[in-house]
């Protein structure tokens, strides 16, 4: 991939400084009526310290407690990026932004659940998977994105019936047998793009929706026992890169989806993502 130009504007490999980050104009703006997606992969903490600079207590505290250094990577890439091009919007450094985040199922004293910013019509979601992450930003309403490794087909044979409606599970084996992990893959990106939009997580079995066909573009079907989420979805697949399915879902208005990639230098410059 070509990186582009830094977002401080100088030359690539320089790193931003503290007080330089998120004041750049190189990360483009969210418009009304849009939802920006950007995509990047994971960078590592030890290559990149300065990265953990960006995030607060409790981020550092989550980013610790995980035992496997990949997962570390990934977190802190997708919460590092999120902050970044957040500042962005707001007009303020990666380190001052102030996430929140509820939970519609449970009243646990610890924060925990869905994403989102104080105090700011922006709505926010975030995945990762595989070596990749992805943020979501929009004004149009909120937000989940998820992006997902294209399974191994035997992976995606266990998890179907869990998964899958029977309608949905119909589809996929009409599907030819080398393009089902690929499929089942597809179906779970744009379901836990709802549930993530509605702020049902997995607290809602994904089995109770029905997507259309993973050939089909993106659209939910039915949801049992719900006639409908509190607004309408709009559900678009996003190209995430070659081995892995991505879907943005947004709650309300119609919205035009911006797709963007974004890289990290060795150093934790972020170079300027690119519209798709």
């Amino acid at each position: 991939m070509n990186k582009g130009a830094p977002l401080d504007g100088g030359t690539p490999g320089r790193s931003l400084g503290e007080g330089q980050r998120g004041v750049s104009t190189g990360i483009p703006r969210v418009g009304a009526g849009e939802c920006h997606v950007w995509f990047a992969e994971a960078v590592g903490a030890v290559r990149v310290p300065g990265l953990l600079e960006l995030l607060d207590d409790r981020e550092l505290a989550r980013h610790d407690a995980f035992a496997r250094e990949q997962d570390r990577a990934l977190y802190l890439t997708a919460h590092a990026l999120a902050r970044e091009v957040v500042a962005e919007q707001l007009g303020m450094g990666p380190r001052e932004v102030r996430f929140v985040l509820e939970c519609r199922h449970c009243d646990r004293p610890e924060p925990h659940g869905k994403p989102g910013l104080a105090g700011s019509p922006l709505e926010l979601s975030l995945s990762h998977s595989g070596s990749r992450v992805a943020v979501a930003l929009s004004l149009a309403g909120p937000v989940g994105v998820d992006l997902e490794e294209i399974a191994a087909g035997d992976r995606a044979a266990e998890l179907a019936p869990a998964v899958l409606s029977t309608a949905e599970r119909a589809a996929l084996e009409r599907l030819p047998e080398a393009e089902r992990a690929a499929g089942f893959t597809r179906y779970w990106a744009r379901k836990e793009a709802v549930l993530k939009a509605t702020g049902d997580g997995l607290m809602v079995e994904p089995a109770r929706l029905t997507v259309s066909a993973p050939e089909e573009p993106a659209a939910l079907l039915a949801w049992d026992d719900r006639k409908e989420p509190h607004l309408p979805v709009r559900l678009q697949d996003v190209d995430p890169g070659t081995g892995y399915r991505a879907a943005v879902a947004v709650l309300g208005a119609e919205c035009t989806v911006v797709r963007h990639d974004a890289a990290y230098g060795g150093d934790g410059t972020l170079y300027r993502p690119r519209p798709q």
